[in-house]
């Protein structure tokens, strides 16, 4: 009887659909939903069936409640209202996933999917019930992420929605030690120290692409562990170390076989839990590994019949964690052939993109291993084609490598993310620390390192890292020509515009708030005239290129203030001024921020900037998908453009202290920007007429501005004479009062009365 009603109201509450997803709201079934929701009553009545061992009555009552959730909103609020005041009524629910009849237990699950996404007090009541546990028991069941199927990512799922947003249930995810089950999870060895073979077991698994979802959702749990900002995150980042899931997060996207996707969300979650803590910045900085790299096909054998399904792997020798991140940012990944494709291409990326983000987050506010990886830039550099590179080198050179040297040129646009990351980890490695810019400055290359009797003062044959900077800006800027007049295509000029821009991002780090710096830049006349001919271009160079090159050039202005500058202020404004005028340095500076590929880059950028924006033209220079800029660079443009941009019109004499150079230095300066403001008399009038038409305008505001002044002085005057007039009015009237007062006073005593000593010192006064 209870089975056939159960079934006979299943019926009446279904919806058809009008479209797929959608369901029709004038449907009868809508209706019969909307009487059956009138009262929590018969919603109470079919969570009392769940407790009976029936199997059908446990099943048919599970799927009315399913198909009430279905209907349209907002009627499944409204039932999951009723499940809140039902006596027991979740614990129902939650009782049948330890069901051993697999039917029922998935049909409650769906049901738990279905109330747990929206409602925090639904996913409180669900955790604190035990939910994780018998969540967790499932996949367990079921045979983890590799063994399991649907079922195991709809429980990986509902655990996701358990936790997220729901910080009280976050909590007691880490109070109920579910955390060292993530590692375990995704197959890695549960050991502190685990086996060589237990890891290589880790490091080699197969991936299905079920596997793959589930081992994504895994990652999913715990970037939504550590996606706070208080001290539920600090906890969490020391239980995730404590758990073993920082190393597994490391050698996942380091040392394994995994997919490159699984290996750009492994470290883009290892960034979040490094960031911030020093206890995972520790442990990160002494973990060696060794990397798995793929076998290339034996020599003579046609690559398309090597299997891609099953790929040899060797290891690489043990390195440390930070050497492998700098490697993997620079080279890509170990042994991977060239990108075939763009989906190849875009993989590749997005894993050297993840191992930025660690790099970035291990160096925030890690000021000590910023200055141990620039002092170690001068050492000797690898060749960036040696994989069995090993531990004999450190990440300053393998960075100073990379960092010195132009790709080919005929190299494509992967080739030019090499320069390009290079770039932003050195910004990282200067940003905000002078002492890091200081040693910087000392790398020299260039005369006989090895002979030991060379004087030491003898820097003719030596070049500084400024110079090398400027040197492979100017030779970039020649290869992009040399691109666009060959009529190579616009992917060509691309690349060599992004690598520019990574130059560009280096010095405005470098030159800011660093005088010396900036003097050791003006030691060469020419580097001006490098920044100097893009912005004066009016055609075949990248807007991001121009406007970076006037940031530039500002910051320089603005930090020139070292007594011992080549070029003093004094001597660079006018050539500022000539050669690229205050209107056209805004206007450089207001179209680099106007670029989609920069006014679209957010703290994400390194995981989203890869992609295309749907609906864009790719073959369009300013939707080209790919990595422009970083986010601590565009937060650092857009808090200081305004300056910058204003800065050239400043007196040079003001904000710095007198130039105590003497001749010797002005004859310097003058000698070194003889080329660059050859033409200043040439424009000297246009200037001088700019000036004029801006004096006549200020001139115009200044006489309206007196001219209201005059109005208002004309009002004012006219309200004190009212004023004065009511005083004297009010003044005139005290005089009657006084004499009627006296007056009364004598008829007083006339008459006999008594009047007070005081109103007679009054009358006398």
């Amino acid at each position: 009887m209870a089975k056939a009603l159960l079934e006979t109201l299943n019926i009446l509450c279904e919806v058809e659909e009008t479209e797929p997803g959608r369901a029709a709201q004038t449907d009868c079934g809508v209706a019969h939903v909307d009487t059956f929701l009138m009262k929590p009553d018969p919603t109470h009545a079919v969570l009392s069936l769940l407790s009976t061992s029936s199997f059908y009555i446990r099943f048919f009552s599970l799927q009315l409640l399913g198909t009430l959730l279905t209907a349209p909103p907002p009627r499944p609020l409204t039932l999951q209202s009723h499940f809140l005041t039902a006596p027991g009524g979740l614990g129902a629910i939650l009782s049948i996933l330890d069901d051993t009849r697999e039917i029922l237990r998935n049909e409650a699950l769906l049901i738990l999917l279905n109330i747990t996404e929206k409602n925090a007090d639904i996913q409180k009541i669900v955790a604190f019930e035990g939910g994780f546990d018998r969540l967790f028991h499932i996949i367990d069941v079921e045979g983890g992420i590799g063994a399991g199927g649907i079922v195991v990512q709809d429980c990986l799922l509902c655990v996701g929605q358990l936790l997220r947003y729901n910080v009280s249930n976050q909590n007691y995810f880490r109070e109920t030690s579910c955390i060292p089950h993530l590692a375990p999870m995704l197959l890695f060895p549960p050991a502190q120290d685990p086996h060589p073979v237990a890891l290589d077991s880790f490091a080699t698994q197969p991936w299905s692409e079920q596997k793959l979802n589930n081992a994504l959702l895994v990652l999913a749990l715990a970037r939504t562990l550590i996606s706070g900002a208080g001290v539920g995150k600090i906890a969490n980042q020391r239980a995730i170390l404590s758990g073993g899931l920082t190393r597994c997060l490391a050698e996942m996207g380091l040392a394994s076989a995994a997919p490159p996707i699984l290996k750009s969300e492994a470290l883009h979650i290892l960034a979040h839990v490094v960031r911030g803590s020093e206890i995972n910045k520790e442990f990160l900085s002494k973990l060696v590994l060794s990397p798995l790299a793929a076998s290339a096909p034996p020599p003579g054998q046609d690559p398309s019949y090597s299997d891609p399904e099953k790929p040899e792997f060797y290891r690489l020798p043990p390195q440390s964690a930070i050497f492998a991140l700098f490697s993997l940012a620079l080279e890509g990944l170990p042994g991977a052939q060239h990108p075939t494709s763009a989906d190849d291409e875009f993989q590749t990326l997005s894993a050297r993109a993840a191992a930025l983000s660690a790099i970035d987050s291990f160096l925030n506010g890690n000021l000590d291993a910023q200055l141990g990886i620039v002092a170690t830039m001068n050492t000797p550099i690898p060749q960036l084609s040696d994989q069995n590179a090993g531990p004999s080198h450190s990440p300053g050179s393998l960075l100073f490598a990379a960092l010195q040297g132009l790709p080919p040129t005929e190299a494509g646009s992967m080739a030019a993310y090499t320069s390009f990351f290079a770039s932003l980890i050195f910004a990282h490695l200067l940003r905000g620390f002078e002492p890091a810019k200081k040693l910087a400055r000392e790398i020299r290359i260039g005369g006989d390192p090895a002979d030991p009797n060379a004087p030491p003062d003898d820097d003719d044959d030596q070049t500084g890292l400024v110079q090398i900077l400027i040197g492979n800006l100017m030779m970039a800027q020649r290869m992009q020509s040399q691109s666009n007049n060959a009529g190579d295509g616009i992917q060509r000029s691309l690349a060599w515009a992004r690598i520019m821009v990574g130059y560009l991002i280096v010095l405005a780090t470098w030159l800011w708030e660093s005088p010396s710096t900036t003097s050791e830049f003006l030691s060469e006349g020419t580097n001006l005239q490098v920044l100097i001919e893009p912005i004066s271009q009016s055609s075949g160079v990248d807007p991001l290129v121009q406007g970076l090159c006037a940031f530039v050039l500002g910051i320089i202005y603005e930090t020139d203030h070292d007594p011992a500058s080549p070029i003093p202020r004094s001597t660079l404004q006018p050539i500022l001024h000539s050669r690229v005028g205050p209107d056209q340095f805004v206007n450089r500076i207001l179209r680099l921020r106007e670029d989609p590929r920069f006014k679209n880059v957010g703290p994400d950028v390194l995981e989203l900037s890869l992609q295309p924006p749907a609906g864009t033209d790719p073959s369009s220079a300013d939707q080209e998908p790919g990595l422009w800029f970083d986010w601590p660079f565009v937060e650092f443009l857009k808090n200081n453009y305004v300056s910058i941009q204003q800065s050239i019109l400043i007196d040079p004499g003001s904000g710095g202290g007198p130039n105590p150079g003497g001749r010797t230095n002005k004859r310097y300066a003058s000698s070194g920007a003889a080329g660059i403001g050859a033409d200043v008399e040439t424009k000297e009038q246009p200037r001088e007429a700019e000036e004029i038409e801006g004096l006549r305008k200020e001139n115009e505001r200044l006489v309206e501005e007196v001219r209201a002044l005059r109005e208002e002085t004309g009002r004012l005057s006219a309200a004190q004479k009212e004023t004065e007039k009511e005083q004297e009015d009010l003044l005139v009237l005290l005089e009657e009062v006084s004499s009627k007062r006296r007056r009364d006073k004598a008829v007083m005593r006339e008459k006999g009365l008594e009047v007070s000593e005081d109103e007679d010192d009054e009358d006398g006064s």
